[in-house]
Parts: structure tokens; C-alpha cells; sequence
């Protein structure tokens, strides 16, 4: 019996070039990396506002936690609204506050005002950044909070950087595994 050899253009139809290897998993690596930029651009459209920008609403604190939204408040108008401290968009960055932890125990319940404004290139509902508290016993003012963003903004940016250089290996990496499974494929074959 005679086997017939492929033919050099059968074997180069069947093997595909490098370029043009797993696009799913470079659109997939590619979107995390928009997303991160993304988290960026929110960071840097929201900077610390100057103290003539910040508005001024009463309010009653209803709940407190330590992640975002930081305060569930109710306004004049008895309508409930969540509140957040000055923190980063990005990944798992430590948010800084200059509240003590007295403080954040004598939050729930307090009565008082906030100062802040809106946050700017969020998804979702309106989100509003406190700049300056007073309620109850807590006084904080809108230097403190600046001070503690600017802390905050640092952890942020290196949480940033080594998210995006761990999506950019694990990108590589999965692309080298495919890459070696379709050559074990390809020589089975």
C-alpha cells in the first residue's frame, strides 16, 4: 500500500500562522486593559473640587460601612440616598479617610450636613462624594479629605499598574498555552 505525502500547500492551509491565533483571547485581554483605563479616566474626571464648588445638604445618617457607598443617608426631603467618601475606581485600591475609628462607631444616627458633589463618569446610579462632614460629633473639613484622597490616588495608581502588567501576562500566558495545544493537535493530526 502507498501513502501519499501532503502536499505543501495542504499543510500550510492547516496550520495557522501566529497572527492570526486566538483572537478571542487578545479581544478578551484587550477589554480588561480598556477597562483599567476606564477606572483611570474615572480617577482623573474626579479630582479633589475647589471649596466653592461643594454643595451643602442636611442630612441623617442612616447606615455606615467600610466600603463604597460609605453612608445610606436620608435627606430634608426624607428621600435615601447613598453617600461615599473621596476612594479610587480602581481594583482593591485602600481607601483613606480621616475619620478615626470613634468616629466612624458615632456615625449611625448622627444628624448634620455634608459638603460635596457628584461623581462624574460612573455607570449606575448618581453617586455623591463627601469633601466635608459635620453630624453629630464628627467634624472633619475639606482640607483633611484632600489630603487623605491625594493618599489615596497613590495606592490607587500602583493597584492600577499591577492589575494591567497581571492581565498583560495572563493574556501572554494563555496565549502561549493555546498556542502549544494547537501544535500538540497539529502533530497528532
Amino acid at each position: 500500500m502507498q501513502t501519499t505525502a501532503p502536499t505543501p500547500m495542504a499543510s500550510a492551509a492547516a496550520r495557522r500562522p501566529w497572527r492570526h491565533f486566538q483572537i478571542w483571547t487578545l479581544l478578551v485581554g484587550l477589554s480588561l486593559q480598556l477597562h483599567l483605563g476606564y477606572l483611570f479616566l474615572v480617577d482623573y474626571m474626579n479630582p479633589a473640587p475647589e471649596a466653592a464648588q461643594l454643595v451643602q445638604l442636611p442630612i441623617e445618617v442612616l447606615q455606615v460601612q467600610d466600603r463604597t457607598p460609605h453612608l445610606q443617608v436620608r435627606l430634608v426631603d426624607h428621600s435615601q440616598r447613598s453617600m461615599e467618601f473621596p476612594a479610587s475606581a480602581a481594583f482593591l485600591a485602600p481607601t483613606h479617610t480621616p475619620l478615626q475609628d470613634g468616629e466612624w462607631n458615632s456615625l449611625g444616627g448622627c444628624m448634620g450636613y455634608v459638603l460635596g458633589v457628584p461623581v462624574r463618569w460612573v455607570r449606575g446610579e448618581e453617586r455623591f462624594r463627601i469633601w466635608e462632614l459635620h453630624c453629630g460629633p464628627v467634624h472633619r473639613v475639606y482640607e483633611e479629605f484632600k489630603a487623605a484622597y491625594a493618599q489615596t490616588l497613590q495606592g490607587a495608581q500602583r493597584s492600577l499598574e499591577w492589575h494591567g502588567g497581571i492581565i498583560l501576562l495572563l493574556t501572554l500566558l494563555v496565549l502561549v498555552l493555546e498556542r502549544r495545544a494547537m501544535w500538540r493537535r497539529e502533530r497528532q493530526a
